[in-house]
């Protein structure tokens, strides 16, 4: 399989710049999480390697080999896009081997890749269907279908998922992942959902206006965000923040948050007594019950709930400020809104700078 390489890739529409001098490797056979807001530059970075966009500057690499001026037919890439973009006088089967038939292959080898691919995503029931008697979930399957039976070097998902609904969007992202380990590719995968991230990625690129902002494990990214900005963005309902001051009682060191918070940060001495800092925590990671891993207690009090379905969102209140718990006890919903407390897991406490709102600790060892 095929590596990607982007070197001091400047690229730049109607005047406004939306990269300048990225410099980026996708490694070969892995499932790579390109990740960031709307807007980020995710769409026209998978457009530049894919050769349908050209780039003002730098160069791009497929293994060793220069790509930067070949067209999109030479690249042997295949790409797939949020809208299904079929052809609607052809039929699904037809849609299918589109791209096998500029290639001029046999039209025995054709029936078989066709075959194999609709079996893959099991929509060979539709093979003779027009797309305009297809739903949402099978017009996408079958321009997936389109992209997989080329067998190319690397594929390119440009956000897939988004305009399916919750059901169908659910079962395609769990094929999806059968299908990556299958093929054994290179993918390049585009999102803005933490969720399609952490359950297709192996490895995550956090974009953030035009720049790689951070690079990593999946896993690894959401646990320990690079700044603020990146950990509101690696949860579906935000992250959790208060502003504490550190404080020296004693022998012990604290992150005060009003009165009725501490944190024991005892031991940490790159934070200073007396300097402000953030407290961030996921509405994941609290617990409604004290377990036995080392926890600070939060008192909240409780607003209202959303239900979600199969999780439930508690809206507190501490000190003023909103506190948003992600659980899955949806059968204790009436005695969830009398919480007084909820349990962070110190290992899970991510302490950022007040001043440039990055990272400095993710997760504390001590009581």
């Amino acid at each position: 399989m095929t590596s990607i390489t982007l070197k001091n890739v400047t690229k730049t529409i109607r005047g406004k710049t939306i990269f300048k001098d990225l410099n980026l490797t996708i490694p070969s056979k892995e499932v790579t999480v390109l990740f960031g807001s709307s807007g980020a530059g995710k769409t026209i970075l998978l457009k530049v390697i894919a050769g349908t966009e050209s780039v003002d500057r730098g160069r791009i690499y497929f293994d060793s080999a220069d790509v930067t001026n070949l067209p999109p037919k030479k690249r042997d890439v295949a790409m797939v896009f949020q809208t299904f973009a079929l052809y609607p006088h052809l039929t699904i089967y037809e849609n299918i081997a589109s791209p096998l038939r500029i290639k001029k292959l046999p039209e025995n080898e054709i029936r078989e890749r066709i075959n194999e691919v609709a079996e893959l995503l099991r929509i060979r029931h539709i093979l003779n269907k027009m797309p305009s008697e297809c739903s949402g979930g099978e017009a996408q399957r079958t321009a997936i279908a389109r992209a997989l039976v080329k067998k190319p070097k690397i594929y390119l998902f440009d956000a897939p998922l988004t305009n399916l609904d919750y059901k169908v969007r659910e079962v395609l992202r769990s094929e999806l992942k059968k299908i990556f380990r299958e093929v054994n590719a290179t993918v390049l995968y585009s999102t803005s959902n933490p969720e399609e991230a952490a359950a297709l990625g192996d490895k995550l690129v956090y974009i953030k206006e035009g720049r790689v902002s951070q690079i990593g494990a999946v896993r690894d990214c959401f646990q320990k965000p690079i700044d603020l900005d990146a950990a509101s963005h690696y949860s579906l309902f935000g992250i959790n923040t208060l502003r504490a001051t550190c404080e020296q009682i004693d022998s012990k060191k604290y992150l005060s948050v009003g009165s009725l918070l501490k944190v024991d940060v005892t031991g940490y001495e790159l934070l200073k007594p007396g300097a402000e800092y953030i407290i961030g925590f996921y509405p994941h990671d609290i617990r409604i019950q004290r377990t036995s891993v080392t926890v600070t207690q939060l008192p909240v009090s409780v607003e209202f709930l959303e239900n979600m379905g199969s999780e439930l969102v508690i809206v507190g209140n501490f000190e003023g400020t909103p506190i948003r718990i992600l659980t899955s006890n949806i059968e204790e919903i009436h005695e969830l809104t009398k919480l007084k407390y909820v349990y962070i897991p110190n290992e899970k406490i991510l302490i950022f700078s007040k001043e440039n709102r990055e990272l400095l600790m993710g997760g504390l060892s001590n009581g």
